[in-house]
């Protein structure tokens, strides 16, 4: 079945203005008061998640391991007027492709789950190689411990609406395996007048983490100053009731 990240276009179809701004507010509420001017984000995808930090003002670089994705990101830079270095890279090695130490580096996208907990341990050593001591490392991710405890298979998020008035919807159907990881199928259509004229078939193959895996290993790396807030930070919640959360860090001196 299809993999989503290799259709950018649809990829970016849900993004939208308010979704921008709803981030541009989230970073600036979390970057507030820290020293940061340069950010990495080495799962980049199209940018739609690292660009509010360039409106905003941040000096930002790229890497995704999907070309595709990174091509359409770099359109999208141009026609923005931004100037952003973009190397394709694995994230697990980071570090060798990238020469200088950022203030903040970062994974957006829930990114981290589409490897093994081992290899999400090996990317948070890789990600804390690039940055400079004193920064801060930052990640999102779905809430992994919620979803599993919910068990939920169904899920029918919010429809959208282009200008021509096509309805674009999805339908998911999370299937959780033995091993512990969950694969997530995905029936994205597109509709008018009543009727649906397109659809596409996805698959997301995924391997949850706990939130306490990544803190302990990041605490036994020295780090501190932990903020664990709702992505996009709206209000605070407890954890338990934070679908799609953030994490970030400070490396020490």
């Amino acid at each position: 079945m299809a993999d989503l990240y290799d259709y950018p276009d649809i990829y970016d179809e849900r993004f939208t203005d308010r979704a921008n701004q709803a981030y541009k507010e989230h970073y600036r509420k979390l970057f507030a008061g820290k020293a940061v001017h340069s950010i990495l984000d080495c799962s980049f995808g199209t940018g739609n998640l690292t660009f509010p930090l360039a409106e905003l003002g941040y000096q930002i670089a790229g890497s995704d391991l999907n070309e595709g994705m990174l091509k359409k990101a770099g359109e999208k830079a141009a026609a923005k007027g931004f100037q952003v270095p973009l190397l394709p890279c694995d994230f697990r090695g980071l570090s060798a492709r990238f020469d200088r130490r950022f203030d903040c580096v970062m994974s957006t996208g829930s990114a981290l789950a589409h490897v093994d907990n081992e290899d999400v341990v090996k990317t948070l050593h890789e990600m804390d190689r690039c940055l400079r001591p004193g920064g801060y490392l930052y990640f999102d991710s779905r809430n992994w411990e919620m979803a599993q405890k919910n068990g939920q298979r169904f899920i029918i998020p919010q429809p959208f609406y282009q200008q021509d008035g096509t309805r674009i919807g999805n339908v998911q159907v999370w299937d959780y395996h033995e091993d512990g990881t969950i694969t997530i199928n995905i029936l994205h259509s597109y509709e008018k007048d009543g009727k649906i004229f397109k659809t596409n078939q996805f698959q997301e193959h995924l391997h949850p983490f706990s939130l306490r895996l990544v803190k302990d290993e990041l605490e036994g790396m020295g780090y501190t100053q932990f903020e664990i807030k709702p992505c996009p930070w709206f209000e605070d919640k407890p954890f338990s009731e934070i679908g799609w959360y953030c994490l970030m860090a400070q490396k020490p001196y």
